[in-house]
Formats: C-alpha cells, structure tokens, sequence
C-alpha cells in the first residue's frame, strides 16, 4: 500500500480519496447541517413552554375560604375575617399558619364578626385567592386547591406519561419509519391538539388535550437529538448537541417575562402555541438523515440527500458526484433482516445490557432532580417570577461549561462530574436553616446547574454509546425512564408530608452521586467513530475497537471503507 493510501488517499478504483464517513465528502459543518441545527433548535423552545407552562398556569397561590355573601354585606374587612373566621393550623414544613381548606363558623351581630372556635372547624366550600403575582389562573377558574389541589400535580404527571409513551413509541416508529417522516407527524399532533386546549371548558378536558400536546412534542424533541448526532462528524457532534438546547434555556428565562405580562392562561397558552406554526418548514428544511438511509440500504435516496447536502455546503459537484458513488458502492451491506430491531435488542448481549440498565438509571435520577427543582421554584421563596427566571438562567453557563469540558475530557467524565456535584448540592440544602431563604436557593440554583449539566451531557452521551440501527431506540427508551423519574418529581411535597421534609432532597441527592460514579463502568466516545451495527455496539461496550485488525486490512485490499477509531 501507498503513503497516499494508508493516509486515504487515491487508490487504484478511479483515483477516488477513502472516505470514512459522509461527513468527509459533503464537510463537517456548513449550511446544510446549520440549516438542520437552526430548525431543531427552536423546536426546543416550545417543548420548554409547554412542559413547564403549569408554574403559571396553576401556580401555589396563597388562599382561604371566601366570606360569606352576608359577611360581605357588612363590609367586614379581610383582616378582621381572617382574623376570627381561620383556624391556625401546622404546615408541611412545620410552622404555624392559617388553614388554606377550613374556617370556623361565624356570625354577623350588630355590625361586628363573631366566631364560633370552640367548635369543629368545618370544609370551605368556595375560596378567595393572592392575586399579588397572578391573576386569572386555572388554580382561581377551577378551585384547584385542598382537596383538588392533586389536579395540579396531575396535569404535570400527565405531560410526563405522554412523554413515556412517545418517547419508546415514536422511537421505534423513528427507527422503523424514518426520522424525518415521524418527526413531522408528531409535530402535526402537538400543533393541532395544543390549538384545542384552548376551548377547554374545564380542567379534565384540558388534561385530556394536553396528553396528546406532550405526545407529539416531546417525540419532535427527542428526535431532533439524533437528527443532529447523524448529520455532523465527531469534531462538531458536542458543539451542535450541546447549542441546540439553549432554544429550550432561552424560552425558560423568557417565560417569567411573558406570563408577567399576560395574565390570562387562556392568552398565555396561545402565544406559546400560534408563532409554532412556522415549523411546518420542516417539509423544506429537515431531510431524511444519511446514517438512517444507509442502515436501511436507501441508497438512492441517500444519493440524492448527499448531493443536495454537498451543493449546500459549497462542494465540488464532480468530486462529489464520484465521492458519494465510491461511498455507497464500498460501504458494507447490512443483512435485509437489520432494520427491525426493537428495545430488547439493547438487553441481548451482556455488554450493551450492562450499559443500557446504567444509562436508564442515570438517566431517572436526572430527570427527577431536573423537574423537582423546575416545578417547585414557588416553595423557594422571594419573587416566583425572578426565581422562575433564575432557576432557566443557570442553565446557560451550565451547557457553555461542560461543552468545552466534554469536547477535552469526554462525555463520561463530564456526566461523572456533573452527577456528583449536583448530589452533594441537594445534600447541603438539607442543612440549611429555615429562614436563610438565600442559601437554599443558592445551593438549589447550584444542583440545577450541575442537573442542567447532566442532562445536556447524558443526551449526547446515550446517542454516542449505542448502535445506529438501535439508536433512536436507545435515547427514547432513554426518556421513558426520565419520565418515571419526572413522575414522581410533581408529588415531592407528598412525600415530604409522609416522611421527612429532608426524604425529597436526601433520596435522589445520594442517588446521583452513586450515578455518577456508575460512569466509570462505560465506555468512552472521546474522539471515537460512533458504532452503527449491533455487533459493533456490543465490542463499543466492552471497550474494544469497533472493527477488530483484519488480514485484508493490513495488506491494504479491504473491501470497503477503513472504519474505526478517528
């Protein structure tokens, strides 16, 4: 063999270079993959609105049983109602405050208030509510309080079982049918199903709707992930997963700022979901991508995506023509029979089993902290919409920090950092006195920022570890069990009330510094070729090259492309 051969230069077929992987014939980054990263950017900001929309729509607002309309006759005041007409009764945290649920009975005589508190206090039947900060919310509209304040916690559990749901569902069908074509049909259901939330005439009907909003968003979200691992090389495969996330950080530091200005959720919920019609462009933007056409032996159609993708990017369309013909003629056949595989292809071989049960654990104790922390910044104290915009804000220096990390270290360790950290974060705040209000959210906003970290980190980490033909597969299944982690985060002031108000943050603290560590066990994607068969995932797994030395290759006349560590 040639220096110009073993350095992939021309060989004896056509004096065309060895290429490989596409990236090299159309480039790593240009217009066709910027164009692609621009649109799964902001399809990351409405998934953002509309996952964490419930903080405003039915935000914990202060409340108390409503005066009588005699006692309103009288014209007595708030003060004097409270005063005489509620109870003093324990909180979940364990200080005194006035009942949110009962009130004594009472009386009006002779102008004044009289009370009856030496009997049972009784049920309210109808409520007064702190519009301070919020104004015309479904809290207000549908007395979601007391008794039905569980509604609350619901319509947020619900955002996540759809996610369960779309997330294994739409992987597969992604795997199956194509991530072009499953991503537009998911981005039809969350347009039209979120457009009919807003005739919602009580609060059952919009968390019907609302199943079907997280259905197809949730699936367009994920999808994008892979789309964006597919289309770039290694050198730029951090920089685009990493980036694409910031649509979803900016909508969460801009959110606050609209639903201070829009007190309607019913104008709220419009606004986040009308300027989304705009990603109907996907039919001109997002093509099929190549990886997917390649293990699904679409060659003709992978032709003309790498043509259009090479003319895109300012190629040679000769050099190219002939570079993409050399390509598909010399890539290896996968078997007709590859194509079909299922999750249960991940727990097969022992290696990639190994790995998969530590991804689906890491990836619920992320996802647990990252909503717990999302959906309760009301119990932090001080202003709802600073602390909401603050709780958004820390994930940006999060995701600019750890990309240049990853890109020197490697995704592993920077998962196995940022888990731990965010761990012992959760574990100060356990220690931290009742009334320094700042210091329990300076160590919370610090366990968001190392959450935020992981979870822009295990993204791209669980996309890089698994096989092509498995991929889409691997990181929804990845998500479903994020979502049981997101399941049990809206009810962690339950848990507090049943156990130990120090249980919700002690539990996944400790469980995430163990998850860290478990990194350990995994293999590294630190300037590695990312595998595409199965075969190739289960060597990935046990650390070893994908494409072990072979005779041919040694003596230069392999049949196809040189692949393996780049």
């Amino acid at each position: 063999m040639t220096a110009s051969q073993k350095n992939g230069g021309p060989h004896e077929n056509g004096g065309v270079e060895r290429v490989e992987e596409f990236t090299d014939i159309i480039g790593d980054n240009g217009r066709y993959q910027i164009g692609i990263f621009i649109f799964c950017f902001f399809c990351s900001m409405p998934h953002c609105f509309h996952n964490l929309i419930m903080t405003f729509f039915a935000p914990n607002i202060d409340h108390w049983c409503a005066r009588p309309p005699e006692i309103l006759a009288a014209n007595i005041s708030l003060e004097q109602w409270k005063n005489m007409s509620i109870p003093i009764v324990t909180s979940r945290t364990g200080f005194d405050e006035l009942s949110h649920c009962t009130m004594y009975k009472s009386t009006v005589r002779n102008g004044s208030l009289y009370a009856f508190k030496d009997t049972e206090p009784i049920k309210c039947n109808a409520w007064e509510y702190d519009h301070t900060f919020y104004q015309y919310t479904m809290v207000d509209e549908w007395d979601l309080v007391c008794e039905r304040e569980w509604l609350v916690s619901i319509s947020k559990t619900v955002y996540m079982v759809a996610f369960l749901f779309s997330a294994t569902l739409c992987g597969q069908m992604s795997d199956r049918f194509g991530r072009r074509k499953t991503m537009i049909a998911c981005l039809c259901i969350f347009l039209i199903a979120s457009m009919l939330t807003l005739l919602s005439v009580n609060f059952i009907m919009f968390l019907s709707l609302r199943f079907f909003v997280a259905l197809g968003l949730t699936s367009v979200f994920t999808i994008s992930y892979v789309i964006l691992t597919e289309i770039v090389s290694v050198k730029y495969r951090s920089i685009y997963c990493f980036t694409f996330k910031y649509g979803w950080v900016f909508a969460y530091m801009l959110m606050p700022y609209i639903a201070w200005h829009i007190t309607s959720w019913f104008w709220l919920q419009l606004v986040f979901t009308l300027p989304w019609l705009s990603l109907l462009c996907i039919f001109w933007v997002v093509p099929e991508t190549p990886r997917w056409l390649i293990t699904h032996r679409k060659f003709t159609e992978l032709e003309k995506v790498l043509m259009n993708a090479a003319e895109k990017n300012g190629k040679d369309m000769k050099q190219a023509k002939a570079a993409i013909h050399h390509f598909i003629n010399n890539h290896p056949q996968l078997d007709e029979k590859k194509g079909n595989e299922t999750v249960l292809d991940l727990l097969r071989t022992p290696a990639l089993r190994r790995n998969t049960i530590n991804v689906y654990f890491c990836w619920f104790i992320i996802s647990y902290i990252y909503y717990a922390l999302s959906w309760n910044t009301n119990d932090l104290g001080g202003d709802p919409y600073w602390t909401f915009f603050a709780c958004g804000a820390v994930e940006l220096p999060a995701g600019f920090i750890f990309m240049f990390i990853c890109r020197y270290v490697g995704h592993r360790f920077g998962l196995l950092l940022a888990n731990i950290l965010a761990g012992l974060s959760l574990l100060a705040v356990i220690f931290v006195p009742p009334e320094m209000v700042w210091l329990t959210i300076f160590f919370s906003m610090s366990g968001k920022f190392f959450n935020s970290a992981s979870f822009d980190t295990v993204y791209i980490y669980t996309a890089e570890i698994f096989p092509t033909v498995v991929r889409n597969v691997a990181v929804g299944s990845s998500s479903t069990w994020a979502r049981i982690g997101a399941l049990v985060a809206p009810f962690i002031r339950q848990v507090a009330d049943v156990t130990h108000h120090s249980v919700p943050m002690a539990v996944p603290g400790g469980l995430s510094i163990i998850s860290g560590f478990l990194m350990l066990l995994l293999p590294e994607t630190l300037g590695k070729k990312v595998p595409d068969t199965l075969e190739e995932g289960e060597r990935f797994a046990k650390k070893l090259d994908i494409h072990p030395p072979s005779k041919e290759k040694h003596n230069g006349v392999g049949n196809g492309i040189e692949m393996g560590e780049r």
